[in-house]
């Protein structure tokens, strides 16, 4: 088991693990099926076990890993169906977040958002599909957490990591246009801006299940 090091400066040696497995994980350098072994990683991050088996027990919370045996963790797959029904309960969560946000929102968040989707077409016009998820998800997240419902938060934050695994190895197949997926996102923003909640809603619908008919014909 082989996996890029990168860069990551988090508070705590957990935190690192974690970060470098879940970007491993979304970015398909550590494939489904994948064994993980919390000694072999140990070894590779030049760190205890303990740090690694916090950052597995966090995975499998997030659903990118599964614990089949006291030793034996195991990268997830992304069945498709699995994934479809994620992203309807998707839909739900940010359709009701994005309309209590639409009455409140300032025009300065409007700008942060805006400016998130300009990191997105930046990423996507280099080719970089795992910046462009990173960005995409705190676009979505920042939504999410501006409409103060801790609960919502709580029940997206566990999708998020999946959410963001299937942009990352969907759409080179069926979405290749990276620019393209980033300026999805404007329609959002241009509701928000009108504070218009069921425009902004419908926004959030179409933008999230927009993918699937060219899936799920």
């Amino acid at each position: 088991m082989h996996f890029q090091r990168r860069e990551i400066r988090l508070t705590s040696l957990a935190d690192q693990v974690y970060e470098h497995l879940r970007l491993a994980i979304i970015s398909a350098e550590l494939p489904p099926a994948e064994k993980l072994i919390e000694l072999d990683i140990a070894r590779q991050m030049n760190t205890s076990q303990g740090p690694v088996r916090e950052a597995l027990q966090r995975l499998e919370h997030d659903g990118l890993v599964e614990r089949k045996a006291r030793s034996a963790t195991y990268v997830t797959s992304i069945p498709f169906d699995e994934m479809y029904e994620l992203s309807v309960v998707r839909t739900h969560i940010e359709m009701f977040a994005v309309r209590r946000v639409a009455q409140k929102i300032t025009p300065e968040q409007c700008d942060t958002l805006a400016e998130l989707i300009g990191k997105m077409q930046a990423a996507g016009s280099a080719n970089d599909l795992l910046s462009l998820s990173e960005f995409d998800m705190e676009f979505h997240r920042s939504i999410v957490e501006w409409s103060d419902n801790r609960s919502l938060l709580q029940v997206w934050n566990p999708l998020s990591n999946q959410i963001q695994r299937f942009i990352v190895q969907s759409h080179p197949l069926y979405s290749p246009d990276y620019v393209e997926v980033a300026t999805r996102h404007q329609p959002i923003v241009d509701a928000l801006r009108e504070h218009d909640t069921e425009r902004a809603a419908c926004a959030v619908y179409d933008h999230i299940m927009l993918i699937w008919p060219k899936i799920i014909p």
